[in-house]
């Protein structure tokens, strides 16, 4: 018997625990997409799957106590969804204010607007891409990292949309720097960079021209 089924029998043998929530839970983890089990929302699986909110809610927590699931507090902007930051426990929500450089705005965190509570299932019951962010290719990372749970990212036509809107996108490890050349519309732009959610706003005026300007970063 592997780890995986370990926990999951002491979680059935836990008081209280709803026999359908642990059915679903588990055959999520077992048949479901990788991105499915990275922050899930209790709510959204619930309806999903036809169970009580509540009882969910309550196999959720006990799936977490035993090692099933790594829970998150995430700290959300509630301009443009994005997680601002995550924490293990509500304790380490210590910040009075918390900047989106998105939005180019500061917020105080409140629970009931600002916080979500998410359940990623732990490298110990299954290993899946969002363990390792920082691999996931730019469209993933977005779904699965930036934005909150609770944002309708469409599971059909995703990276055609981010492409409607994008001019180009590049993928630099750490302390690496690159040249990219790109021809800028006369539009407000935002290079835009999601892992340590920094942004430059560039507010690009005047008539087209083929003399090349440079631009650091």
């Amino acid at each position: 018997m592997n780890e995986a089924q370990d926990l999951f029998s002491l979680l059935r043998q836990t008081a209280d625990v709803d026999p359908p929530a642990v059915d679903a839970i588990k055959r999520a983890i077992a048949e479901g997409e990788d991105r499915e089990l990275c922050r899930i929302n209790v709510l959204a699986f619930a309806s999903k799957h036809g169970l009580d909110e509540e009882r969910a809610i309550g196999a959720f927590l006990h799936a977490a106590r035993v090692g099933i699931f790594d829970i998150s507090w995430n700290v959300l902007c509630p301009g443009c969804g994005g997680v601002l930051d995550t924490n293990a426990t509500l304790k380490t929500l210590q910040k009075d204010e918390y900047t989106c450089a998105l939005c180019s705005q500061g917020y105080s965190p409140t629970l009931d607007e600002m916080v979500e509570v998410t359940f990623t299932v732990s490298p110990r019951t299954r290993r899946i891409a969002a363990h390792n962010p920082h691999e996931l290719p730019a469209v993933e990372y977005f779904r699965q990292i930036y934005w909150a749970s609770g944002v309708d990212v469409p599971e059909e036509g995703f990276a055609q949309k981010m492409e409607e809107f994008s001019l180009e996108d590049i993928e630099l490890a750490p302390g690496e720097k690159a040249v990219l050349p790109i021809q800028l519309p006369s539009e407000f732009i935002i290079v835009f960079e999601p892992v340590t959610h920094s942004a430059q706003f560039i507010d690009v005026k005047g008539e087209p021209t083929k003399e090349r300007r440079s631009l650091s970063l």
